[in-house]
């Protein structure tokens, strides 16, 4: 018999050699990612373990409180990451877990809940499939040049050629001069970014998991992207480039260098994070570098609420994103952290 227990006290050891055991299990499962999300944005977490009869443990099921003036209150699995589901050895497992969040959900009383998953799940909740996400296989890397596309090598030796290089580097002006083109990407989109404690916690708490790459020209960082490489997969969901470089495709630079680092240290995909289905554009330069379109099953319960960012062609969130775009930098700075804390 299976048992569950939200919340219970579980040795960082067994945790972590249990999600490095489970294939479905993402660097969201891990024991930092919780810290990364209390400690920088407040959100509560409640994980539920679940144990098999001889005491051991297997599964776990990470949800964060998130209460939002924009979605309300809700238990999320979890913000800020494509999926991060159920890690469970069993169906009965995952089933128990699914159900306590369910329960978890009423007595908090919350608006919703959502389980994020890149595979469908054997539970009777309604699924949402409006996002996908895109995975690049891995190869040795004279491979994986050799099936890209033409234009897609051109644009990455047209960045050797003008004299874009890019850096691993951890240090902690790397990190700000990140935070400064990714705050003016997030807001020429209409988005509140990522706080600055936000990326330096992840590197913190994920570790050699974490690493942050930075494309250079002419001594000034115009692009740059933050890869979390863990269970196989480089995920590759964090970046940003200055607009005003692009002719000199620093952001092919640096994906290119995600892909080349990840063949070869032996990981077998790169994932581009999830993408809206309408949004063309953002698919288009991931299917670029051969990647494999992948539905992602988003679980509710009770029922599928109607989410702003789940309709990027309904009015509010063209006002709302509008209105963020045409903000001064000034306040953008004042109200991003706040702002930040309302999304997932």
């Amino acid at each position: 018999m299976t048992t569950v227990e939200v919340n219970a006290t579980v040795p960082v050891e067994e945790w972590r050699a249990f999600v490095d055991g489970r294939p479905e299990a993402t660097y969201a499962h891990l024991p930092g990612w919780q810290a990364v999300l209390r400690d920088t944005l407040g959100h509560r977490p409640y994980y539920i373990f679940a144990r098999n009869e001889a005491g051991k443990l297997c599964g776990i099921l990470p949800l964060f409180h998130v209460r939002s003036i924009m979605s309300g209150s809700h238990l999320v699995s979890t913000p800020f990451v494509s999926e991060c589901g159920p890690a469970a050895e069993s169906d009965e497992a995952l089933k128990a877990m699914v159900d306590r969040a369910q329960a978890l959900c009423q007595e908090l009383r919350c608006r919703y809940m959502e389980i994020r998953v890149s595979r469908e799940l054997p539970v009777d909740l309604p699924v949402n499939q409006y996002f996908f996400t895109y995975f690049v296989p891995l190869d040795e890397p004279k491979k994986m040049w050799k099936a890209l596309d033409h234009r897609t090598r051109n644009a990455v030796n047209k960045s050797r050629k003008d004299g874009v290089v890019v850096k691993t580097d951890g240090s902690e002006a790397a990190m700000r001069a990140f935070f400064e083109v990714n705050l003016r990407t997030k807001t020429r989109l209409g988005s509140p970014a990522h706080p600055l404690r936000f990326f330096q916690a992840m590197q913190r708490e994920l570790g050699d998991c974490f690493r942050l790459y930075s494309a250079e020209y002419q001594g000034r960082v115009v692009s740059a992207g933050v890869a979390i490489r863990y269970n196989g997969v480089v995920n590759a969901t964090h970046q940003a480039s200055d607009h005003g470089y692009l002719e000199h495709h620093p952001n092919d630079a640096v994906s290119w260098q995600e892909m080349e680092d990840g063949g070869r240290d032996g990981f077998r995909y790169l994932d581009f994070g999830k993408t809206p289905a309408d949004n063309p554009g953002l698919a288009q330069y991931k299917k670029k570098w051969k990647a494999e379109e992948k539905k992602l099953y988003y679980y509710y319960y009770p029922s599928v609420p109607k989410l702003m960012g789940s309709n990027r062609q309904g009015t509010r969130y063209k006002a709302v994103t509008g209105v963020w775009k045409r903000l001064p930098l000034p306040v953008v700075r004042l109200l991003g952290p706040f702002a930040f804390r309302q999304l997932d």
